[in-house]
């Protein structure tokens, strides 16, 4: 036992001389920034109509050079992909030249080229598409209870707003016809047009949902022969 706390002892020594010289050694060693200065690095990027100039302001200001122009998006991201290859990585101002009300040409800051919407994301956070697997939920429908009299009957109207937030089997149903290529549903993405859904409607596929008008009643067509036996009176002719 005491030989334990000996060692437990002497444990605690050298983690407390290694603490005392790692700490010391972080404050007075070379800290590097992330971004260091560096008078060649490029650090202005102004958009003048569709073209793209990176100045860099450490360096006077020569033709093809400083700055050097980029025409489309595409040519100013394989700049940077080349830089980055090169393990260069400078931080760059973005400024767009932009007209105000008073038609006056001015410059404001954007977050970068690929994002100008002020500082704004370009997507919204609030929501987010889950990868996980949906739980469906059965939805509750009054209308369809009380089987067999409610079979096969249309969804009701949720009026209350219950299954908001929940994925149901209605959803479901929906959702199906957006795993195929093309779709006859006009409230799908992946829908092919008018003539697609005119064909599906002509070849029969919603033959089922066809709406008539109900026939109540319908008389058989027969006759009276007098010289068959029956416990029915002949018909009576009244003038």
């Amino acid at each position: 036992m005491k030989q334990i706390r000996i060692l437990f002892i002497i444990f605690l020594i050298i983690v407390f001389f290694t603490g005392m010289y790692v700490t010391y050694a972080y404050r007075n060693g070379n800290k590097k920034e992330g971004f260091a200065a560096n008078s060649s690095c490029p650090n202005l990027l102004v958009k003048k109509g569709n073209v793209l100039m990176l100045y860099n302001t450490n360096k006077p200001i020569v033709d093809g050079e400083n700055p050097i122009p980029f025409f489309n998006l595409d040519e100013y991201i394989h700049y940077l992909e080349n830089q980055r290859k090169n393990g260069v990585q400078c931080p760059i101002l973005y400024l767009q030249q932009e007209s105000n009300t008073q038609g006056q040409d001015v410059y404001r800051m954007r977050p970068s080229p690929f994002d100008q919407q002020g500082g704004l994301p370009t997507m919204t956070t609030l929501y987010k598409e889950s990868d996980l697997p949906k739980e469906i939920v059965k939805a509750l429908d009054a209308s369809r209870e009380n089987e067999p009299y409610n079979s096969g009957n249309y969804n009701g109207f949720d009026s209350q707003g219950l299954h908001v937030g929940v994925y149901t089997d209605i959803d479901l149903i929906h959702d199906s016809t957006k795993q195929n290529s093309i779709s006859d549903n006009p409230m799908d993405p992946n829908w092919a047009g008018v003539t697609y859904t005119q064909q599906m409607v002509d070849s029969g596929k919603y033959e089922e949902n066809n709406i008539t008008r109900p026939v109540l009643y319908t008389p058989k067509n027969g006759s009276f022969n007098p010289n068959l036996p029956t416990i029915v009176k002949p018909p009576v002719d009244i003038l």
